[in-house]
């Protein structure tokens, strides 16, 4: 049967296709592939967000690699986006037969996102930009690709967790891991044989009546936060994690080896002071720990080799306990990863009309935003300060010369205290001394016209020689009817005045923040969170204050304190600030007055 070359061809081939252009496959694709990212760097590259360690506004992620190339103990998250990108390189074959199929669900995460990014770019503080980063990426992959989309990027969308710095974090978790160290070093020495003791962060050698040594003459350390495991905690948890993906099957083997890299950091950092002890017992402290000059404590080669033991210590124990999970699997486990599917269509959109509408709204929401925070006032109006100025100085905070049977003596900021504290920062100190002998020194610090300018006393403490063994919130019950909540912290320095003679001062410090509206709290991160909070929902910009208060115990040999001495001091001390604190804290209805009395002048 002869065929017919002349046939007419069908309709479907002649007539154009009626489908929008926006609506076509290959358009959706390529909208996709450019207008998310482009989305993307806008937000997180390129708009002005936050003040970082300058003067004017950077974007989140200039910023953070400023902060973060500046942190040795934090440039290990320069790495993560990089690892982040490989994580999902190794699963592009199957999210390329994944089709585009997103959910509405989206864009709650993404509207989460954009309100953290908001709050952040009002307050002017990076971490709800961190957030706000998450959640638009979360949002952007359910609302455009779907469900099926996130679960295969799940563990790459965790993992950028870790492209944060969480300095916050350090105090909460380095605090209580500085003495167990020390404790676990000192049971560990006297278990071979060498006599230790450990008061709070302090390992110290014990006394030795026969041969005439008193505590701390063959080695005293302190474990400070770079020994206390907190500066490798984190980059040992991104390692344990990338490595119980990569090599373990099983999502409870994966928790397991998570959660050990923190005993397995603390492992490490015992044996990093057993190492400090053995080169200090062997070759002396200048070898083994290096020299403090000033305020600087200079580390010696040998001091940061020992610090290789954190890792070395870790990751063995990491992949010994790999091994013990699922040591024949390994192999396969990692060979599963980046294998290719079978072919087939890539990223089918089987709802085109619908895939562009959560396009659009995934490039509208944010941009919708943008303009929220290009309308948004961020110009920076500190509001008066919650203590009392002097009558003849109203830059300087008010302390009164004289409470009760106590006599005060005014004393100025010293040199040093000007170079550490930030342009702007006001100082008022007394040194009071009681009928009975006490003395008490109190200082008021008034922050600057910069966000926190305010520095902790666990930071400047240890770097002028303290070791801080404990830190307590107490209520404090003041004189005029106020309860306030403040931080006590017991300190101790030890000095060897002559050879082979060692004296101990200890000392009580008491300090809180003072806000404005009669707003006060014992922690610093607290005063930081209230910070932001009431700058974004009250509208008020505190010029925080600082009050300490130093009481010092007698001088006594090492090994021969009297503790009822602290004890006696802790008393003096409360009812001293009950007295004290009411005369230079005003009550929200003082602030108030004072608050509106510029305004009427004007």
């Amino acid at each position: 049967m002869a065929t017919d070359s002349t046939r007419t061809p069908s309709v479907s081939t002649l007539t154009p296709s009626t489908t929008p252009l926006l609506e076509q496959p290959e358009t959706l694709r390529r909208a996709v592939l450019w207008g998310l990212p482009a989305v993307l760097v806008l937000l997180f590259l390129i708009w002005p967000y936050q003040q970082w360690d300058y003067d004017s506004r950077e974007s989140i992620l200039i910023g953070w690699g400023r902060w973060v190339s500046k942190r040795a103990d934090w440039q290990f998250c320069l790495l993560v986006p990089l690892l982040v990108g490989w994580l999902v390189w190794l699963r592009r074959e199957e999210l390329g037969r994944l089709p585009l199929k997103g959910t509405w669900l989206g864009l709650l995460s993404l509207g989460l996102g954009m309100f953290f990014y908001w709050i952040g770019y009002k307050a002017n503080t990076g971490y709800p930009g961190f957030l706000a980063v998450q959640f638009v990426l979360s949002g952007f992959i359910l609302l455009v690709a779907g469900t099926a989309w996130m679960r295969t990027l799940s563990f790459a969308w965790l993992f950028l967790l870790f492209t944060w710095p969480m300095q916050p974090l350090e105090d909460s978790l380095a605090s209580p891991l500085r003495p167990q160290t020390a404790a676990m070093a000192a049971a560990v020495l006297n278990a071979v044989g060498v006599p230790a003791i450990n008061e709070g962060s302090a390992l110290q050698s014990a006394p030795d009546a026969e041969s005439g040594k008193q505590i701390g003459d063959v080695f005293s350390l302190d474990v400070d936060a770079k020994c206390s495991g907190i500066n490798s905690l984190f980059a040992l948890m991104m390692i344990s994690a990338l490595l119980g993906y990569l090599a373990l099957r099983r999502p409870r083997s994966r928790l397991l080896l998570f959660v050990c890299a923190v005993p397995l950091a603390v492992a490490g950092n015992v044996v990093r002071l057993l190492l400090l002890v053995a080169g200090t017992k062997l070759f002396g402290t200048d070898f083994a720990v290096g020299r403090h000059m000033g305020d600087h404590q200079e580390m010696s080669p040998y001091h940061t080799f020992a610090g290789f033991a954190v890792f070395g210590i870790a990751l063995a124990g990491m992949f010994a306990l790999c091994w013990l999970l699922e040591g024949r699997e390994m192999k396969a486990n990692f060979k599963r990863h980046g294998k290719p599917l079978a072919a087939g269509e890539l990223c089918a959109i089987p709802q085109p009309r619908r895939t562009l509408a959560h396009l659009l709204a995934a490039i509208g929401l944010p941009l919708l935003v943008l303009g929220i925070c290009a309308g948004t006032d961020i110009s920076f109006h500190v509001a008066a300060p919650g203590v009392k100025l002097r009558p003849d100085d109203s830059r300087l905070p008010y302390l009164p010369l004289s409470l009760g049977d106590y006599q005060g003596r005014e004393f100025d900021m010293t040199a040093d205290e000007k170079n550490l504290l930030d342009e702007g920062v006001r100082l008022a100190r007394n040194v009071y001394a009681s009928a009975a002998g006490r003395q008490i020194m109190a200082t008021v610090i008034l922050s600057g016209f910069e966000k926190r300018s305010l520095h902790r006393p666990e930071v400047c403490l240890p770097n002028q020689g303290w070791t801080v063994t404990d830190r307590t919130p107490i209520s404090l019950q003041m004189k005029d009817g106020r309860e306030i909540s403040v931080m006590m912290m017991r300190i101790f320095r030890d000095a060897e005045p002559q050879p082979g003679v060692k004296v101990r001062t200890r000392a009580i410090n008491f300090y809180w923040y003072i806000g404005s509206d009669g707003t006060s709290c014992a922690d610093h991160y607290e005063h930081v969170f209230l910070s932001y909070y009431d700058a974004v929902f009250r509208n008020i910009q505190h010029r925080w204050s600082m009050a300490s208060i130093y009481v010092p115990l007698p001088e006594q040999h090492v090994g021969q304190e009297d503790p009822m001495q602290e004890l006696n001091a802790v008393e003096d001390a409360r009812a001293f600030l009950s007295q004290l604190a009411p005369t230079f804290m005003l009550t929200k209805e003082e602030w108030l007055k004072n608050a509106q009395a510029p305004a009427a002048a004007h």
